[in-house]
């Protein structure tokens, strides 16, 4: 292995054991060996990770702004902001992993501003899906109501993570792939299909996470009565 892979390894996430790792990892396959090429051009300057952790945040924060405006264009530029936002996103900890100059602070402020991103992004999304349809407000009540799902599936994901005693941060390929869906759909003017997809992800996911955690109850009773 010569130093470039050695240096590009040093960068990566270490164990990633999920579903998403194993079968659908596009943060492996796209979205960190861009981010290794700006880890590359700031390496050696005094841009540190929590600074592209805040660049990423404002870039979202763009994306969604356009998204809101709900014409073609808009959402073109938007989707090209939110993937770019990912990127910054995924090079912070690479950034920090290299650097082996990683903070609880600066974990915790990424995992901050991710879910205001997550939030304002579909927020944004759905305001543009609402104006596309004549605003229609039943569009509206629609995308809203898709964002209370999200919002209860990423309480209920980090209830089940406590739970079980699992790492935050597991869930990352799993979001790099929803971003990829909705760069592809904003670059196709279908911000219906997001809103769709995501009421379907989430009404599954709640389901699943639900049923796993009732299961898991119920075989921890049974193994408690007494014979």
């Amino acid at each position: 292995m010569n130093d470039e892979d050695s240096f590009y390894q040093a960068q990566l996430k270490k164990d990633r054991k999920g579903f998403w790792a194993r079968y659908l990892n596009v943060e492996k396959w796209i979205n960190r060996p861009l981010a290794s090429v700006l880890v590359r051009l700031v390496f050696r300057t005094s841009i540190t990770p929590n600074h592209l952790t805040i660049i990423a945040f404002l870039i979202a924060m763009g994306s969604a702004a356009l998204f809101s405006l709900g014409t073609a264009s808009s959402s073109l530029w938007g989707a090209l902001l939110c993937e770019i936002s990912l990127v910054f996103d995924c090079a912070d900890g690479m950034l920090a992993r290299a650097r082996n100059a990683g903070s609880r602070f600066g974990s915790f402020l990424d995992l901050f501003l991710d879910r205001i991103s997550d939030f304002c992004v579909l927020l944004g999304v759905s305001v543009g899906f609402y104006r596309m349809g004549g605003a229609d407000k039943d569009r509206l009540i629609l995308g809203l109501f898709v964002i209370s799902l999200y919002l209860l599936q990423v309480i209920l994901y980090y209830i089940s993570s406590r739970f079980h005693e699992v790492k935050n941060g597991e869930s990352g390929e799993g979001r790099a792939l929803g971003i990829l869906f909705i760069f592809a759909m904003g670059i196709l003017n279908r911000l219906d299909l997001i809103i769709y997809a995501m009421m379907a992800e989430t009404v599954l996911n709640l389901m699943y996470r639900i049923s796993c955690f009732l299961l898991l109850g119920w075989k921890s009773e049974q193994q408690q009565l007494p014979l």
